[in-house]
C-alpha cells in the first residue's frame, strides 16, 4: 500500500460531502452524513503503519462505571447475606482483586466451600472492605478501630485477597489508580482465556468474540443500554452487531479491556464512525489525538468533515487552523474540489486564511466551481462575496475580470462591476480588511541553567512553536524551531510588545550584577528580518511591565538598581524615535503586570519598596495617572505574575503570594470584569509559574516557564487556558527550562521567511 493510499480518505470520502445549492449552506443533516472511504474500509489487515495510543484514565473510568452498576444492582451475580446484611457484587470484579481469580468461576476455595458460602461466614465490616477495594482500589475504613483489622485480614485470607492484605499491612500505600490498573490486567487475562465470559459478540461476517457482559456495560453507554435496558439482548447468549466488521469489534473489545487502540490511516475513518455509534468516548478521544497529531495536507479536509459530522469541536478547530495555515497549498490540490460548500463558505470568510495574495482565494473559488459547474454555478455569487477584490493588484484584477466563469452566472455580474470599478479607479464600495495570517506562539530569551547544572546562562534565542503534538493519552509535546537571535547582550527579566507588526524587546538585565540592568531597546521588523537598535529608555529597568497603545510603547515601574523601585512611566513614539515621560504611577512597584483592554491600560499587583506584595488593581491613564479599582480577591497579594486580556476580561495567573513566613507559589487564578469592577475565580494552574512568559493566541491564554517560589526550581511546562472549555491543558515543554522570559504571538508566514 503506497503512502497516498495509506493516508486515507481520497476523493471518494469528500465526494460524499458535495453541496450543490445554496440550501446546502444551511448545514442540513443530509449534507452532514459521514461515509468512510470505501476502498479503505477493509484495509486494516494489511495496514502496517499502526500506532498504539493509550488512555491512562481508562481503568479508573471503567471501575467507576462498574461501581455504578453495582450500586444500581445491575448484572449482579454474587449475593451475600452475612449476618442478615445484604451485599451484592459482580463475580468478575471480586476475581480481579484476588490472587486466585479462577477459583471464583471454576472450583471451590481451598476450604472446600464456594465463594458465596465463604463470604457468608465473614463479618459485614470485612466484606465491605473487600468490596470497596475490589471496586475502588482503596480502603476507606479506619483500620485502627477495635476488631476492624482482624475482620479485614480474615476476609483477605478466606477470599485470598493478597493485594488487599498488603495494602492494609504495608507502610507504603499504593494508589487506587494503580490497584485499578492491576485489576484490569487480571480481567484482561481472564478474557483472553475465556474465563467467566457470558456473552458472544458476533460480527456481520460471522466471526464471534467472547466477552463479559458487565465489562462491556461498564465500557460504554451503548452496551449498558443493550445489556441493562430490558432489550432481548439482555438474555441472549449471542449478540450480533449488524453492519460492523470483525476488525472493528476486535478494536472495540481490545480498547474496553486494555484502554489501548492501534490506529492508522487505513482504518481511522471507519473506526471513528463505529466508536461514535457505540458511544465509546474514551476511545474516540484517542482517535482525535491521532488525527490532530498526524494530520497533513492530504488528510486535513477529511478530518474537518469528520469533525463537522459528529460535532467534535476540538478536532474541528484543529483541522480548521491547519487548513487556514496551509490554505494556499491545499486549495491547489485535487481533494480541495470535493470540500462541501458550507465548509468552503466558512473557510473563505476567515481573516486568518494564510495566502500570499487574495488572488489565491479567487482561484480556489473558480477551481472548485469548475469541477462541477452544473451544480455549483448557482452558489458562485455567494462564494465570490468572500473574495476581497480591493486587495488585488492591477494584474490580478485583470485576471479575475477575464475569467469566463463569471460571465456564465447572471448573479455574478455584481462582482464584474466591482472589478471594473477597481480597475478604473472609481470604486466606492466598502474597504476590505487584510487577511491576518495565522499567528504562532513565540518565546523570547530568558534565563536557564547550563547543561552541567553549574551556572545560569541568559539566552539570546527566539523560538516559535511550529507544531503541537498529541501523543497517546495525556502525552503532549511541542516542536520548537529557532527563528532569530537577539543582538548581544542576552537578556532576561525583560518585556516585549507588538506595535505595527514589529516586535519590541525592552530592558531587562544581562546578568546578576547591579550594573547589569539594561535600558536598551530593540525592534525587530518581520518583513525585513532585521533588528534595529532604538534610543535607550530614560531608566534602566527589570521586572517592569510594557504595553502598546495608540501607536506608542509604554514602560511602567520596575527595579532600577536592586535597591530602588520605580514609579516612572515613559513611552516611545516611532514617528519621532523618542522616549518621553508620562504620568507616574501612584507608588513605586516591581514585579507587577499590565495589559490593555478596550483601549484602557490596567496594572495589577507587584511589590512595593517595603517588599509588600500588593493585591491592587489600577486603571492607568498616561496623562492622569492611576485610579484604584477593586483589588484582587485571591490571597493577600500577587507579584511576578501574568495578566492578559481574554475576551471581555483580564485574566491574572501565576506568580507568588505572601505567606506567614516569606512567599509561596500562587496557583489560583482569577478574572477581572472592568464593566462591573469585580473579580471571579477560574481554574487554578496545574503547576507554579513565577515570572513566566505569557500571551494570548487564537482566544486562548498561554503561560510558559518561569520558576517556583517554593522549590526555587525552574518550570519547563507550557500551559494553555481555554475559556470555552474552562480548563488548563499541559501542552508540553519549552526547548529549555527558561525563567524570567517573555512571550508573544507573531504571524506564521513572517517566521517562516525569517527562518
Amino acid at each position: 500500500m503506497d503512502d497516498a493510499e495509506r493516508k486515507g480518505a481520497p476523493r471518494t470520502h469528500l465526494q460524499n460531502q458535495k453541496c450543490a445549492t445554496n440550501t446546502e449552506l444551511k448545514h442540513t443533516a443530509e449534507s452532514m452524513a459521514f461515509h468512510p472511504p470505501h476502498h479503505l474500509q477493509s484495509s486494516h489487515a494489511v495496514d502496517s503503519g499502526l500506532f498504539t495510543y493509550i488512555l491512562p484514565s481508562h481503568s479508573n473510568t471503567l471501575f467507576t462505571h462498574l461501581r455504578s452498576l453495582q450500586e444500581e444492582e445491575l448484572l449482579l451475580d454474587c449475593i451475600f447475606p452475612p449476618q442478615c446484611n445484604s451485599f451484592q457484587a459482580h463475580r468478575l470484579v471480586l476475581a480481579a482483586a484476588s490472587q486466585t481469580p479462577d477459583d471464583f468461576f471454576f472450583s471451590k476455595q481451598k476450604s472446600g466451600l464456594g465463594v458465596e458460602e465463604i463470604a457468608n461466614h465473614l463479618t459485614p465490616v470485612g466484606l465491605r472492605v473487600v468490596l470497596d477495594f475490589a471496586y475502588c482500589g482503596d480502603v476507606v475504613v479506619d483500620l485502627s478501630r477495635e476488631g476492624v483489622m482482624e475482620d479485614v485480614l480474615n476476609a483477605c485470607r478466606c477470599l485470598e485477597m493478597e493485594r488487599l492484605r498488603q495494602r492494609c499491612t504495608s507502610m507504603v500505600e499504593t494508589s487506587a489508580a494503580t490497584e485499578s490498573e492491576k485489576s484490569l490486567t487480571i480481567i484482561k487475562e481472564l478474557w483472553e482465556r475465556g474465563v467467566g465470559c457470558d456473552v458472544t459478540i458476533q460480527a456481520e461476517s460471522g466471526e464471534r468474540y467472547s466477552a463479559h457482559r458487565v465489562v462491556l456495560a461498564a465500557g460504554g453507554d451503548y452496551f449498558r443500554a443493550l445489556f441493562c435496558g430490558g432489550l432481548r439482548e439482555c438474555t441472549e447468549d449471542v449478540v450480533c452487531l449488524r453492519g460492523v466488521e470483525a476488525w472493528v469489534i476486535e478494536s472495540i473489545l481490545g480498547f474496553i479491556y486494555t484502554g489501548q487502540l492501534s490506529l492508522g490511516w487505513g482504518q481511522i475513518w471507519e473506526l471513528a464512525d463505529a466508536l461514535f455509534q457505540f458511544q465509546l468516548l474514551g476511545a474516540l478521544s484517542l482517535c482525535i489525538d491521532f488525527l490532530l497529531a498526524r494530520m497533513d495536507e492530504s488528510t486535513c479536509l477529511d478530518v474537518l468533515v469528520l469533525a463537522e459530522t459528529y460535532g467534535l469541536v476540538q478536532l474541528g478547530q484543529g483541522a480548521e487552523e491547519y487548513i487556514q495555515a496551509h490554505f494556499q497549498c491545499i486549495s491547489a490540490g485535487e481533494k480541495f474540489k470535493d470540500i462541501p460548500c458550507y465548509l468552503l463558505d466558512k473557510l473563505l470568510d476567515k481573516d486568518s486564511l494564510s495566502v500570499e495574495s487574495e488572488i489565491v482565494v479567487f482561484r480556489a473559488v473558480v477551481s472548485w466551481v469548475e469541477d462541477n459547474p452544473k451544480e455549483r454555478l448557482p452558489v458562485l455569487p455567494g462564494l465570490l462575496h468572500h473574495v476581497r477584490f480591493p486587495l488585488l493588484s492591477i494584474s490580478e484584477l485583470n485576471e479575475a475580470l477575464n475569467c469566463r466563469l463569471l460571465r456564465r452566472s447572471t448573479r455574478a455580474r455584481g462582482s464584474l462591476e466591482v472589478l471594473r470599478s477597481l480597475l478604473e479607479g472609481d470604486y466606492r464600495g466598502p474597504e476590505c480588511r487584510s487577511r491576518t495570517p495565522n499567528h504562532v506562539l513565540v518565546l523570547v530569551c530568558g534565563d536557564a541553567i547550563d547543561e552541567e547544572f553549574m551556572r545560569r546562562v541568559p539566552s539570546q534565542n527566539l523560538w516559535f512553536a511550529q507544531q503541537f503534538h498529541r501523543g497517546p493519552g495525556l502525552i503532549r509535546s511541542i516542536d520548537w524551531r529557532p527563528f532569530a537571535k537577539l543582538p548581544k547582550p542576552a537578556r532576561f527579566r525583560h518585556c516585549v510588545c507588538l506595535l505595527n507588526n514589529k516586535l519590541y524587546v525592552l530592558g531587562g538585565r544581562k546578568y546578576y550584577g547591579v550594573l547589569d540592568i539594561l535600558k536598551t531597546a530593540l525592534r525587530f521588523d518581520l518583513s525585513q528580518c532585521k533588528w534595529q537598535r532604538l534610543p535607550d529608555m530614560m531608566s534602566q529597568r527589570d521586572y517592569f511591565s510594557a504595553v502598546s497603545l495608540d501607536g506608542k510603547v509604554f514602560v511602567m515601574g520596575g527595579n532600577c538598581d536592586d535597591s530602588q523601585y520605580l514609579d516612572a512611566v515613559e513611552y516611545y513614539t516611532p514617528e519621532d524615535n523618542t522616549w518621553r515621560r508620562a504620568h507616574p504611577l501612584d507608588t513605586a512597584v516591581c514585579g507587577h503586570a499590565a495589559a490593555v483592554l478596550d483601549g484602557q491600560i490596567y496594572i495589577s499587583g507587584g511589590c512595593d519598596p517595603h517588599q509588600r506584595c500588593l493585591p491592587s488593581m489600577w486603571h492607568y491613564h498616561p496623562s492622569r495617572g492611576c485610579s484604584t479599582r477593586a483589588p484582587m480577591t485571591v490571597g493577600a497579594g500577587r507579584a511576578g505574575h501574568a495578566m492578559l486580556a481574554l475576551g471581555k476580561g483580564l485574566v491574572v495567573a501565576g506568580g507568588l503570594q505572601p505567606l506567614w513566613m516569606g512567599f509561596g507559589d500562587q496557583l489560583l487564578c482569577e478574572l477581572y470584569d472592568p464593566t462591573n469592577n469585580s473579580w471571579s475565580s477560574i481554574p487554578a494552574l496545574p503547576r507554579p509559574h513565577l515570572s513566566p512568559g505569557a500571551t494570548v493566541l487564537d482566544g486562548q491564554l498561554y503561560v510558559l516557564g518561569g520558576s517556583s517560589a517554593s522549590t526555587e526550581g525552574n518550570t519547563n511546562r507550557v500551559h494553555r487556558y481555554d475559556p470555552m472549555e474552562g480548563c488548563w491543558e499541559n501542552l508540553g515543554d519549552m526547548p529549555h527550562p527558561y525563567t524570567d522570559l517573555a512571550a508573544c504571538s507573531l504571524p506564521l508566514p513572517g517566521l517562516l521567511d525569517v527562518h
